[in-house]
């Protein structure tokens, strides 16, 4: 009798915890185990990035836009729809674009932006890993909207003659 109330409570437990780590895996966010980026390293950022590029990864997108020192208030500008709070990264959301910061000609960060539907964030990488999200503030999902949107076809074809 002892060995079966022995083999019945280790099998509650090993099915218990197997059930808690289900739910665990289940999470809808992306990067639910992150943090956002510190706001240190985004006051580091405004203080002394050299350079943006911001680059759509739609093949329907419009061109790529860069900054650089001399326009030190679209650097500014840029940085500020960086928000300080984590944000949440869904599983069936797609980057929009990609921003490279750049210090003296060296890339110091690196972040997918998305501005879509549920998904307004910023995901860092470093060595192809998501290392921190960030919420993207509303003037940043209206630039991004605006800057990087769908060219149309009718446009395209004006363009193109």
């Amino acid at each position: 009798m002892k060995y079966l109330t022995l083999i019945f409570l280790l099998s509650s437990t090993l099915l218990f915890n197997c059930k808690k780590d289900s739910k665990k895996g289940t999470s809808n966010d992306r990067a639910a185990n992150l943090t956002a980026l510190p706001s240190a390293i985004i006051t580091q950022l405004n203080n002394k990035c050299t350079a943006i590029d911001i680059l759509p990864l739609r093949k329907e997108m419009n061109a790529s836009l860069s900054f650089s020192k001399d326009q030190s208030q679209a650097l500014q500008y840029i940085i500020s729809f960086i928000g300080d709070e984590k944000g949440v990264l869904l599983a069936n959301c797609t980057p929009d674009g990609h921003v490279v910061f750049q210090e003296n000609g060296e890339i110091n960060y690196e972040a997918d932006v998305y501005f879509n539907g549920a998904c307004t964030v910023w995901v860092w990488n470093k060595g192809g890993k998501i290392t921190h999200v960030n919420k993207m503030r509303p003037e940043g999902v209206e630039f991004f909207k605006n800057f990087l949107k769908p060219i149309s076809a009718e446009k395209f074809d004006s363009l193109s003659k």
